[in-house]
């Protein structure tokens, strides 16, 4: 197996590609994607989904209830651990993560996917790291910053109208990244309320989306969305059919509930939509996805 086995489209970056991302920083200025995990402010996750767990294996209590004794030095430590959904919060998927037909990415059984992915796993990806051009696409510019209907379906015009205002152009390698509003809109709401309906705006099944994906060279598609699509395509009834065309068969990056509000704000304070994009999962063998905090970096 090869570093670029099972990443799709990241095997295609070169490194005038990074250097070329790299160029469009000019200040430094530094974004955090990634959604707090066991925070104040509640991170979503579909209904049914494991809930994050932390778990202290060894705090000042222990020392106080004699279990343990400080070492030499009066010296203590603080240990700890996780439980998280590789799909939970702020995450990226593996390409094996959909199984249509019963294969998975380039045509691999699914059957590799039993007790761990033996093909296109995340560590794939982390082997590789993820080191490109961002561009934030911020469809909220229409409705002056409110958040998208959740059954919004987003049209590739709508993203070429929002480009052109920007005055951006997608080049080969881009992570095109998409925001709704969607997060903020959980935010507002809460958990019950958000999902009493649940339905996000997103991308939907569009040949001519699928041409311009291939036609730009589009290295992946990130939002501030649970999918990055519409959960059920109103023309094909399908669910999640973009993980099909786009991840599964195009190999492109899948990133999901990126917060982008404040990448967003100064975007329009500064009128620059372009950075340097960064994320990089664990090396977790065998899982379909891994939560990470990507940075935007100005």
């Amino acid at each position: 197996m090869t570093a670029t086995d099972g990443v799709g489209r990241l095997a295609d970056l070169r490194p005038r590609d990074r250097l070329r991302a790299l160029g469009s920083v000019r200040d430094g200025r530094v974004f955090t994607l990634g959604l707090e995990f066991f925070g104040r402010t509640p991170t979503p996750g579909y209904p049914g989904s494991p809930v994050p767990l932390h778990i202290m294996y060894q705090d000042w209590s222990h020392y106080e209830k004699g279990i343990v004794r400080p070492d030499a030095g009066n010296v203590a430590w603080v240990d700890d651990g996780v439980l998280l959904n590789c799909h939970g919060g702020t995450h990226l998927d593996a390409l094996g993560h959909v199984i249509v037909d019963g294969t998975i990415t380039g045509g691999v059984p699914a059957s590799s996917t039993v007790g761990g992915l033996a093909h296109a796993d995340v560590a794939a990806i982390a082997r590789v790291g993820i080191f490109c051009r961002g561009v934030l696409v911020d469809l909220c510019r229409s409705t002056g910053g409110a958040p998208l209907r959740r059954d919004h379906q987003i049209g590739l015009d709508e993203i070429e109208s929002c480009l052109r205002n920007e005055e951006v152009a997608i080049e080969p390698g881009d992570m095109v990244i998409l925001r709704t509003g969607s997060l903020e809109r959980y935010r507002d709401e809460g958990n019950a309320a958000f999902f009493a309906e649940y339905s996000e705006p997103g991308l939907s099944y569009d040949e001519e989306l699928f041409e311009w994906v291939d036609a730009h060279g589009v290295l992946g598609v990130g939002t501030d969305t649970l999918a990055n699509e519409l959960p059920r395509d109103p023309e094909t009834t399908e669910q999640f059919c973009l993980h099909h065309h786009l991840l599964r068969d195009r190999g492109l990056q899948f990133h999901e509930v990126l917060w982008l509000a404040d990448l967003a704000a100064d975007c329009t304070a500064d009128g620059r939509y372009v950075g340097l994009y960064i994320a990089s999962p664990l090396k977790l063998v065998g899982a379909s996805g891994c939560p990470v905090n990507p940075l935007f970096v100005k």
